[in-house]
């Protein structure tokens, strides 16, 4: 399962992302909230009988303003709901800036085998380029590196759809089952506006990081230096 909105102004890898749960799921939910940039048409264009579209109309997403980042809980729900709907026991839920490893394909499969409500995945956050990753504190990084995306499907999102909520978490598949978070490393000429539009029109926070407008493009060496950041250890997925 997953949700987008405007992936094509805002340069997200939401075709890869879907592409990659085509790949290791039955069938893949997306929950387009009221794109106007050509995003469903991309998506409508995908040939598989194991993707289904959901279409919500704009003025729904428009329609969650003052709800902050629970607003992502929201769209998120509606392609959980359908998975269960349609039957299924578990979903794998990815975020439209982000991509399931393929070595996790596996190990995904192997975990729900045990049955429990949802299971602990890793998720790599990539800083600077798509080869580099962060290594500072969990308290500095700008998502979570763990996060609960494989669950039973009666479950739903909380806070900002970072994780799923359930009452039973297995954390042994933790370091088998990763998530790369590309969000970062995407052209950083459309970088600040996707960040100022998440921080101020989505978050609601009614202000935007000031380093933004230090630079006409987004500039990673504001915020992490280069010691902060180390190579990935395996091929990206």
């Amino acid at each position: 399962t997953t949700f987008i909105r405007n992936g094509e102004t805002y340069d997200y890898c939401y075709l890869e992302t879907i592409q990659c749960l085509l790949e290791f799921c039955d069938h893949v939910f997306v929950v387009d909230a009221g794109s106007d940039d050509g995003t469903c048409e991309k998506i409508e264009a995908i040939d598989s009988p194991n993707l289904t579209l959901i279409k919500r109309d704009r003025k729904e997403w428009f329609d969650q303003q003052g709800t902050g980042r629970t607003k992502l809980c929201y769209f998120t729900d509606i392609a959980l709901l359908a998975a269960q709907e349609a039957g299924y026991d578990y979903s794998f839920y990815l975020q439209c800036d982000e991509i399931l490893h393929d070595y996790s394909y596996i190990p995904v499969r192997e975990a729900i085998k045990s049955n429990i409500a949802g299971y602990l995945c890793k998720r790599i956050n990539l800083w600077d380029s798509p080869y580099k990753k962060l290594k500072v504190a969990a308290n500095r990084m700008p998502c979570s590196g763990e996060v609960v995306r494989l669950t039973q499907t009666e479950y739903r999102s909380y806070g900002d759809a970072e994780s799923i909520a359930v009452p039973a978490l297995d954390k042994r598949w933790v370091d088998q089952i990763v998530i790369y978070h590309m969000g970062f490393v995407r052209k950083r000429e459309v970088m600040k506006d996707k960040v100022i539009n998440m921080q101020e029109n989505v978050f609601e926070l009614g202000h935007h990081d000031p380093k933004l407008d230090l630079d006409s493009v987004f500039q990673p060496k504001f915020w992490f230096t280069e010691d902060e950041l180390e190579l990935i250890d395996v091929p990206l997925p």
